[in-house]
């Protein structure tokens, strides 16, 4: 009978420690990612900037609703003077929605706003003001940001300010990679 060594552990070897320049599995480094990353959000967000359709005229894309589910509207810019929360049903065109709700007379609904109240910043006084005029010198709907609730808060952007707002607070427009490797939006409310 013959007798086997026991088998003795191996120290296994450590990789070496990363440089500072570690590269990517695509063999990128992160400076090259970065710059990529800068040039598709600037591209993205100048193509969302480009087809966000002023609140005043009439949409061109449709956007339906498939849930019962409610949209907040803002009655002024950064909701200051609180919002408006309309339920739509399935099958609403939330575009169409929007664009009626904010092409209204202002005081249509029974509310009156006393004069000087809230700054209007289109229209001068004791003119027919509509609700859009509230919100901005040249508001914008750049989308639609989905709570965890399913309800829809309107993302703007005013064209004139440069500025973009969600009820309240501000927004911001980030990127993320996907599965495919490739850059996509990442919205994150601030």
């Amino acid at each position: 009978m013959a007798i086997t060594p026991k088998l003795e552990p191996k120290d296994t070897t450590l990789p070496p420690p990363p440089s500072k320049q570690h590269t990517n599995p695509e063999g990128k480094t992160d400076a090259e990612v970065q710059k990529e990353r800068d040039k598709a959000l600037k591209t993205l967000s100048e193509h969302r900037r480009a087809t966000a359709w002023p609140v005043g005229r009439r949409p061109l894309e449709r956007r339906v609703v498939w849930a019962r589910t409610r949209v907040h509207l803002p009655r002024t810019y950064l909701a200051r003077e609180g919002s408006d929360v309309r339920t739509v049903q399935p099958g609403t065109e939330v575009n169409a929605l929007v664009h009626r709700h904010y092409f209204e007379a202002v005081g249509r609904d029974g509310r009156r706003i006393e004069e000087g109240a809230w700054p209007n910043y289109v229209a001068a006084e004791r003119i027919i003001a509509r609700r859009h005029e509230y919100l901005g010198p040249d508001p914008r709907v750049a989308g639609y940001f989905v709570d965890a609730a399913g309800e829809y808060h309107v993302k703007w952007y005013d064209a004139f300010l440069g500025d973009q707002w969600m009820d309240n607070r501000k927004w911001t427009f980030d990127l993320r990679l996907d599965a495919r490797g490739r850059w996509v939006a990442a919205d994150d409310p601030e």
